[in-house]
């Protein structure tokens, strides 16, 4: 018997222990709509957990729709690839963007590369996923819902090689290495100018490195993310700006290393890293460049953290437990607290925001709470307004409204956002506006006297045409979530939560008390990008561009940042202050800037309490107000 009779024996006898396509609901995992524009994997003759090669099958189906906004579905099982899986390289400025690859969970969709493959041993490093090079046009790049599995005698292969920019990011991913295999896991330090982007719900296990994050710009925010198993490292970064929240590791090795001469800037919270049988002298972090912790919890390792930046930080071996609140510099500044040696020392007690977890909308069934925006006559060609088709849609009962791929929608109307509809999901889909369509979040009477849900989102769409964003009004007592999302002003004037991730637009948070939890802010806006008047504004990661007040706090409102990159690319204007704190109280940590053509930041904060304004002009790492 040949070795392809074998294979074909042996797959027929998995594929019968493991169905593959006629997989009951139950079983799939996150599934989409017939209808959606999804390119599913199988349609170009992969198969699961037959033991055969379905790497053309997969790049064919990535190659179909370059710069597409196209979700490449990869359901459950087992998907055998043993070459680098390529995002496409399409003419015209096509290349290496808005494609996803999407599984059918993290524990359900595995792609693999089998043990000992030609290419993954050699001298040249070899990933067995690549999103595309510098430079930072890389929109929308998603891996979602699935697993990498690198089997052994691989000692050269990389797990991910991604890049995204402004929006776009990994969730749910799992990567992980047989022992004594892969060089590095996640591998963001292979190009310059990645990011922004969010990397949420990872988990790295086994390679001889975790996690590499190198280059200056243009910052990455990472939220729940595990190592575990690391031979060398379990992350390192060399000169870029990484905001963290959530990491836990369990390692014999250095958990977080930040590398010396570099701009490389580490913002840790609510983190733990544990030490599992270290060396002696082998400390938890390693810090040769800027560092600010807050409520990290660090044992096991005879040295917590060592700062070591040639004498330039204050010098600090911190012993275990945890860090409450620490930079490894002398970086504080305040114009209305006295902190004379620019420390916490003396700083007093910080009450900062409780964080809120993004809360989670269930998927629904496709058949039952699912539906088509052109059942309802919109026009999926954009020459005509779909609003109308869209307050059908939702006035309709359906609890999701989904915008197909490959359609372009126009809004320039009025929609309210009423009764039973819980989401608003582009496949991967686009819509342009003219600037007049507003939705509005109601707590209105539904014309078929539905029940309100309790929260909605809108996920995964871009303004295609990089034109005038459509605006939301939040004016009500629900819960708001936009996720992965590009081309929306947020306005906040109701009661409820506000929840941001992976959002490139704007928010204006207008309303007293109201309270926003954002994840990765991505503003590239002329004037005033985000206010705060009078609400409680948390974020885990902001990155802006062009000139402007990056953040205004006003009339009582309470902004807590841990982590601010400012790509100050058009020479700012010595007039603009950065930061606008006004009768209110900011808590600003891990502040940057990147400027390349000697214009940078000149009036960085203008802080007035009472009827006393005062400015500060040297950028500080971090900002204590009143």
């Amino acid at each position: 018997m040949n070795k392809r009779s074998l294979l074909l024996l042996l797959g027929t006898i998995v594929a019968a222990i493991f169905p593959g396509r006629d997989s009951s609901a139950s079983d799939a995992g996150l599934t989409f709509p017939a209808d959606g524009g999804i390119v599913d994997i199988r349609d170009f003759g992969a198969r699961p957990n037959d033991l055969i090669d379905d790497t053309a099958a997969i790049q064919t189906a990535l190659n179909q729709y370059p710069n597409g906004n196209r979700i490449i579905y990869a359901p459950a099982g087992v998907w055998i690839v043993s070459d680098t899986l390529r995002w496409p390289t399409g003419s015209g400025g096509n290349e290496q963007k808005r494609t996803i690859l999407q599984g059918a969970g993290m524990k359900l969709t595995k792609l693999r590369l089998p043990d000992h493959t030609a290419g993954f041993a050699g001298e040249q490093p070899k990933p067995l996923i690549w999103t595309g090079n510098r430079p930072a046009q890389r929109f929308r790049n998603a891996v979602r819902d699935l697993t990498l599995e690198i089997g052994a005698g691989n000692p050269r292969a990389i797990g991910l090689q991604f890049n995204a920019s402004n929006q776009g990011g990994i969730r749910n991913v799992t990567l992980r290495a047989a022992p004594g295999s892969g060089l590095i896991g996640l591998d963001m330090g292979f190009t310059d100018e990645i990011g922004p982007l969010l990397v949420r719900g990872l988990e790295v296990e086994g390679f001889d490195v975790g996690i590499s994050t190198k280059w200056p710009v243009n910052s990455i925010t990472f939220e729940n993310v595990r190592l575990r198993g690391q031979r060398k490292l379990g992350w390192h970064n060399y000169h870029q700006m990484i905001f963290v929240r959530n990491l836990t590791s369990e390692n014999a090795v250095t958990a977080l290393y930040n590398e010396k001469d570099s701009w490389g800037h580490i913002t840790l919270v609510d983190s733990q890293l544990r030490g599992v049988n270290p060396a002696e002298k082998t400390p938890g972090v390693l810090n040769q460049r800027h560092m600010y912790l807050r409520n990290v919890l660090i044992d096991g390792y005879a040295i917590s953290i060592d700062h070591a930046d040639k004498g330039r930080d204050k010098g600090d071996v911190v012993s275990a437990g945890v860090v409450q609140e620490d930079t490894s510099h002398t970086s504080v500044r305040s114009l209305f607290r006295d902190v004379k040696d620019q420390t916490f020392a003396t700083a007093g007690a910080i009450q900062h925001l409780p964080v809120k977890e993004t809360p989670e909308i269930a998927w629904g069934d496709l058949e039952k709470d699912w539906a088509n925006l052109t059942a309802f006559g919109a026009d999926p060609t954009g020459e005509s307004d779909a609003s109308t088709a869209l307050q059908a849609a939702i006035d309709s009962g359906a609890k999701t409204i989904y915008l197909p791929a490959g359609a372009n929608f126009r809004f320039e109307g009025e929609v309210r956002i009423r009764g039973p509809v819980q989401r608003i999901i582009g496949l991967e889909g686009r819509f342009f506006t003219e600037g007049a369509a507003v939705w509005r979040l109601v707590d209105d009477q539904h014309p078929r006297g539905l029940t309100d849900s309790p929260a909605v989102i809108f996920e995964r769409c871009t303004n295609h045409s990089g034109g005038p964003s459509v605006t939301l009004k939040h004016e009500s007592r629900r819960t708001l979530i936009v996720s992965s999302w590009t081309g929306m002003h947020v306005e906040g004037r109701g009661d409820g939560d506000i929840f941001l991730d992976d959002f490139c637009g704007r928010l204006d948070l207008l309303k007293p008390g109201q309270r926003a939890w954002c994840r990765q802010l991505n503003i590239e806006h002329t004037g005033v990008m985000c206010r705060n008047h009078g609400g409680r504004l948390w974020i885990l990661g902001m990155k802006t561009e062009r000139i402007g007040t990056i953040i205004e706090t006003a009339k009582g409102g309470v902004t807590d940042a841990a982590g601010i990159f400012v790509y100050s690319n058009q020479g700012w204007d010595e007039k603009v202050p950065a930061l606008i704190i006004d009768n209110s109280t900011a808590f600003l940590t891990g502040i940057s800037e990147r400027n390349f053509n000697n214009q940078p930041v000149t009036l960085w904060v203008r802080e007035t309490q009472g009827g006393d304004t005062r400015e500060l002009s040297e950028r500080p790492s971090v900002y204590l107000s009143q």
